[in-house]
């Protein structure tokens, strides 16, 4: 009976520490999804680098808008933002045009997992449904998201597995 006590702590210990690891990373075939849907569309602003253009686009180089919130990071793509915009204490001031009416849920969620797994990022992959959920609480926003509101953002970032 002991023996048996003892297998299923160790098992029941085994299963509680996995679960508290980081999120999983992204498949190969996740970020080579979302690297075609990244050059396709994202790249002539951020570069293949993921470095941006000094001045006007943002680096996604170890961003916490990328790296934090997976709807955060969402809402952004699909709302886009508005500068003037402050990354690394270098200014940044131009327009990111929202992707809702050009991207569905799964192309914004490949280009997400695929930045988030690149650039010196180092998040989870993020699913179709995180997206969609996110598309669908910010539907009746027309404008694209400041800094300020961006940076006072209240969600759960925590949830960047999902």
């Amino acid at each position: 009976m002991t023996k048996y006590l003892s297998l299923f702590l160790t098992t029941f210990a085994l299963a509680g520490y996995a679960s508290a690891q980081a999120p999983a990373a992204a498949t190969d075939a996740q970020v080579l999804e979302g690297k075609k849907n990244y050059m396709m569309i994202c790249f002539a602003c951020h570069q293949p680098t993921g470095l941006g253009l000094p001045f006007v686009f943002p680096p996604l180089v170890k961003s916490p808008y990328v790296n934090g919130s997976p709807e955060r990071f969402a809402a952004i793509i699909l709302k886009g933002n508005i500068g003037p915009f402050k990354v690394a204490d270098k200014p940044f001031n131009n327009i990111m045009p929202a992707q809702e009416a050009v991207l569905d849920d799964a192309k914004i969620a490949s280009v997400m997992t695929f930045v988030r797994a690149s650039f010196e990022n180092t998040s989870g992959p993020v699913t179709p449904e995180v997206v969609a959920a996110a598309r669908k609480k910010y539907i009746d926003r027309k404008t694209p998201w400041t800094q300020p509101e961006l940076d006072a953002w209240k969600d759960d970032a925590s949830t960047a597995a999902k």
